[in-house]
Order: structure tokens, then C-alpha cells, then sequence
């Protein structure tokens, strides 16, 4: 029996690992068929020939946010061993791939491509690398940059000029912004939804007078001197941050302040806590004392006289449009003079949960975004990656065939081939909190918010002068005002169906999302079903009624016989 039991324990075991293995590769199966099956899902309400290409897009989605994920494991964990000045070699890492990334969606910016400029035990800057270096697609924008500015509770911006023009927007917290222009200096408080500009040149300081919040300022920069460069000058200042006057020579020192070596080097050589410092709450009190409201009335319908003053609040405007899908605020030089001089408008865009702009493109400028709350997707349609370079874009095989083709004609048909302009390519990005993406002039853009909050972006839109941004759905839809032929023409379809089509969305500027759009022919549909079904039944019923008075009639009829 011992024996008999002994020889059948080696069968066991290789049964129990054979059963094991096909469970493993049962269990890996299974989470890859799942992954499909979410793209599917996704992809629906595309165009049955797309929808393969948006699959794979969506995989490889994916795989990007998992690599992203077992990265930022990996960099906590560097971050343990390595101590708190380990951040920027955290940074550093992966590298390759978002180049790679950045190929292939050049407009979107995850908070990981933001750099630190600035960094202290009281708060940061950190910056968007410079446009042109990121991709040749937005060489248009190579004199901007964009720029976060994070600050502690009751902390302390210490004066510096820079060499490019600031325009700022205040996503959260409160705080005061001073400037020394022209021998005068301004002092103004900002709040949550102040726009505020900083010339260039301008010696500026701000301080967050919360004492529990942080103080968050959103900003584009218009470099001056060097495209896409900026620096910092801290006029005061020690050995941290530097101050410029330092730099001079001892004998250039003593003859512009008329002091002794040594005084100079005690002043210059006591900072040394960085650019963003600790203020004492006497120190808050005395800095808001000094400081007036900001903030500025409506101009419309006149245009402003003289100089404006302190900065200019969007949440205490009107929305221009405005419905339960979302909200858009806006400044622009009309409203707001200090944009005159750069040609920029600043917006606001609030989108309800679940909804979406609706689809449009700028006539003149290149929009600049920055996530300032919630999630969801923004798609910009682009024709420069569905015809240049390996990136085929959505024309799939299309591309290739068209290459062959070029190949066999002369360049003549070749350049013919180019200007048709047929084909496109669609970048689908998730956007969260801390994203930046840019939609160049004429790209179509839509953006929508997940279900579970609402999407607020801040926008900077540059070249803003006698901009049109034009809708292509809702209400205000631009090919609605298509003449009856020109409809027929370009749909090969007859005006009559085309304005079905174009007509049928009453919403404007901001619309229901896909997800809402779904649930509501949902509920439509059930709506039309249980009307039908009322109907039937009443048909039913008024059927019943009429052979009960026929049968009334024939009894009564054959019973007078």
C-alpha cells in the first residue's frame, strides 16, 4: 500500500503544476481579452472602417499608462533611497519613451514633460521645455513657454525681472502681486480666476497671504531675447538666489552704492533660504496693507480709457456662453487693456460632467491649454501627422498606397497629390490636472469631461487679434449658413437631408458628451417604445369596445326579429 502510494505522489505533484500553469495562462488570457473588450466598447461609435486603428490606439493607450505607472513605482523608490534632491533625476528617467510619445502626440504635454526651474523647501516652478525643441509642428509658437508657479502657505516670491513678458492666471489660492515699472510701483491682490501681466523687465514679487492654501499661477511666457529662453535676475538676493549685483566688481560696488567691501558682503552673502522663502504673518499683514483690490468691470459696450490697474477677475464677468453643458469666461484686449500689447486672450473653459465642447477651430490662433481641474479626452484632428514622415495616421492603408504611387508618378502629380490635403490624422489624449496641450490655427478641436467631474482648462490664445473661432456643430454651427446648392454639392447629398443633419443639435458652444448623448437616445428610444406600446394597448382596448357594441347591436337586432 506504501509503495502503491508513493509511486502515485510524483503523478500528483506534475498534475498540480500542469493545473496551475493552465490556470496562470487561463487568468493572462482572460485580462488580455478584457483589455479588447474596453477598447471595443470605446471605439463603437467610430467609423466602422476606423475602428480597428482606434483598438489598437487605445492599447496602446494602454501599455502607456501602465509603463507610465511601473515608472513612477520606480521613481518613488529611487526617490526613497536617493533622499528629497533625487526629483530631477527622476524626472530624467524615461526619456526615450516620451520622445517617442511626443512623436506621436506633438500637442499634448503630461505633467511629467514639465521641468523644475525653481525649487525650494517652500514651493516651485517648474516649465514646459520650449516649444520648437518639442516638436517642428509648432515652430509658430517658439517664443512662448509655459510655466507653473506653485507657493507654500504664507511664503515669499523674492524680486527678481525677467527677460520675457508674463501673463498670468490665478487657479487657486490667494495671494499679493507687486511690479516696478517705470519708477512706480503697483501692489494689487489676486485671487482664484484673476488674469494679472508682468512686462518684461518689470521688477516683480508676490507672496500667497493664505494661511492654509497653496497659491497656484498658471503662465505663458513671451520670450524676448533668446526664442523659447527665459531667465530669472534677482536684483536682491545673497548667495541663494545670487543677486546680479554680486557680479559686479568690488571697486564697480563700492562707486555705485558709496559703501564699504564689507557692508556689501553682508548684505549680499545673508540669503541663502532660496528664491521662494517663509514669511512671518506680520510680514503678510504689512505686504496686503499695501496692496489695493484688483479686479475690473466690464468695458462692453465701450472700449477702455487709459491703463488698467491690477489684474482682471474672469469669474466675475458674464460667460459668454453658458448653458448646463459648461461655461466659457474671457478676456481679451477689449476687456482687459494690458493684453493689448501682447495679442493674447485668456479663457476659461468649465465643462459640466459627462459633456464636451463643441467641435471648433480658431481662424488665427494657436491655443494654448492647461488643465487646471478633472478629467477626460480632448481629440485634435491634424492633417500634418497623417502626411508627413512614418506616421500614417488614420488613412491607414491609404498612406502606403499613396507612397507607391509617388514613387511611379513624376513630382509634378506628386505635388498635385499633396495639395488634395485628403486624410487626416485624429491625437486622442486623456487629460488630467496639470496636462498641456496646444491646438494650432484651423485644427479642429473637441474637448470633452469624464463623468465623474467637470474639466476646467485655462487657455491662452496667442495672435489673438480679429481671431474667429468657428463651431462646426450646435446651434451656431458655421455649415449651417451653406447655401442650399453649395449643401448639395459637398455632401452629394440633397439640402434638405443635409439640413436634417446640422439642425438637429439646438446646443451651443458646449454639448452632451458621447456617453450623455448615448443615454439620452436610450431614453428616447424607451420613451418611443412605451409610447408605442400605449398606443397598441389603447388600439387594443378601443377594438374591444367595438365588438362589444357590435355583438350589443346584433343581439338586440336579432332578438326584435
Amino acid at each position: 500500500m506504501a509503495t502503491a502510494r508513493a509511486r502515485t505522489a510524483p503523478f500528483l505533484l506534475v498534475l498540480l503544476a500542469t493545473l496551475l500553469c493552465a490556470a496562470a495562462v487561463a487568468a493572462s488570457s482572460w485580462d488580455d481579452d478584457r483589455e479588447p473588450s474596453r477598447c471595443v466598447r470605446r471605439c463603437e461609435d467610430w467609423p466602422r472602417h476606423q475602428r480597428a486603428r482606434c483598438v489598437q490606439e487605445c492599447r496602446r493607450e494602454e501599455q502607456e499608462r501602465e509603463r507610465e505607472r511601473e515608472r513612477e513605482r520606480g521613481g518613488h523608490e529611487l526617490g526613497r533611497r536617493r533622499g528629497e534632491g533625487s526629483g530631477d533625476e527622476r524626472e530624467s528617467e524615461g526619456e526615450g519613451e516620451q520622445e517617442q510619445e511626443r512623436s506621436r502626440r506633438p500637442y499634448v504635454f503630461g505633467r511629467r514633460s514639465f521641468r523644475r526651474v525653481v525649487r525650494s523647501e517652500q514651493g516651485s516652478v517648474r516649465a514646459l521645455r520650449p516649444f520648437h525643441e518639442a516638436s517642428k509642428l509648432l515652430r509658430g509658437i517658439r517664443d512662448y513657454r509655459v510655466a507653473v508657479l506653485e507657493a507654500n502657505p504664507r511664503s515669499f516670491i523674492v524680486p527678481s525681472h525677467t527677460d520675457a513678458h508674463c501673463i498670468g492666471y490665478v487657479a487657486q489660492g490667494e495671494g499679493v502681486v507687486a511690479t516696478i515699472e517705470n519708477g512706480e510701483r503697483r501692489s494689487y491682490t489676486v485671487k482664484e480666476g484673476d488674469v494679472f501681466v508682468a512686462p518684461a523687465g518689470a521688477v516683480t514679487y508676490l507672496a500667497n497671504t493664505d494661511g492654509r492654501r497653496k497659491l497656484v499661477i498658471a503662465k505663458i511666457l513671451h520670450t524676448i531675447s533668446v526664442p523659447g529662453k527665459f531667465q530669472f535676475f534677482f536684483g536682491a538676493g545673497g548667495k541663494n538666489p545670487e543677486s546680479i549685483l554680486s557680479s559686479f566688481s568690488k571697486s564697480v560696488q563700492r562707486a555705485a552704492y558709496k559703501t564699504s567691501s564689507e557692508r556689501l558682503e553682508r548684505l549680499f552673502g545673508k540669503q541663502d533660504k532660496g528664491i521662494i522663502v517663509r514669511a512671518s504673518e506680520e510680514q503678510v499683514r504689512e505686504l496686503r496693507r499695501h496692496a489695493s483690490e484688483g479686479g475690473h468691470a466690464p468695458h462692453w459696450p465701450l472700449p477702455p480709457f487709459g491703463e488698467s490697474r491690477g489684474p482682471y477677475s474672469l469669474l466675475d464677468q458674464r460667460p459668454s456662453i453658458a448653458n448646463r453643458h459648461g461655461q466659457l469666461y474671457e478676456a481679451d484686449a477689449r476687456s482687459f487693456r494690458d493684453l493689448a500689447d501682447h495679442d493674447v486672450r485668456v479663457s476659461l473653459a468649465n465643462i459640466s460632467a459627462g459633456s464636451m465642447s463643441a467641435p471648433f477651430y480658431n481662424s488665427r490662433s494657436i491655443k494654448i491649454a492647461y488643465v487646471l481641474d478633472g478629467e477626460g479626452h480632448v481629440e485634435i484632428v491634424c492633417p500634418h501627422l497623417a502626411q508627413g514622415g512614418g506616421e500614417s495616421g488614420r488613412r491607414g492603408g491609404r498612406s502606403e498606397r499613396w507612397s507607391r504611387r509617388g514613387e511611379e508618378e513624376s513630382s509634378e502629380e506628386s505635388e498635385e497629390e499633396e495639395e488634395a490635403g485628403q486624410g487626416y490624422r485624429t491625437i486622442r489624449a486623456r487629460v488630467s490636472r496639470g496636462t498641456a496641450f496646444v491646438v494650432p490655427v484651423g485644427h479642429p478641436v473637441v474637448e470633452v469631461a469624464s463623468r465623474g467631474s467637470n474639466l476646467q482648462i485655462v487657455c491662452f490664445e496667442v495672435q489673438a487679434d480679429k481671431n474667429d473661432r468657428v463651431y462646426l456643430a450646435g446651434a451656431n454651427n458655421a455649415l449651417r449658413k451653406l447655401d442650399g446648392a453649395a449643401k448639395e454639392l459637398a455632401f452629394a447629398a440633397p439640402a434638405r437631408e443635409v439640413d436634417e443633419v446640422l439642425d438637429a443639435q439646438r446646443e451651443q458652444g458646449f454639448l452632451p458628451g458621447p456617453e450623455e448623448s448615448e443615454r439620452e437616445e436610450e431614453r428616447q428610444g424607451r420613451r418611443g417604445r412605451q409610447e408605442r406600446e400605449r398606443e397598441e394597448e389603447e388600439g387594443r382596448r378601443g377594438r374591444g369596445r367595438r365588438e362589444e357594441l357590435a355583438e350589443t347591436f346584433l343581439r338586440l337586432a336579432t332578438g326584435g326579429v
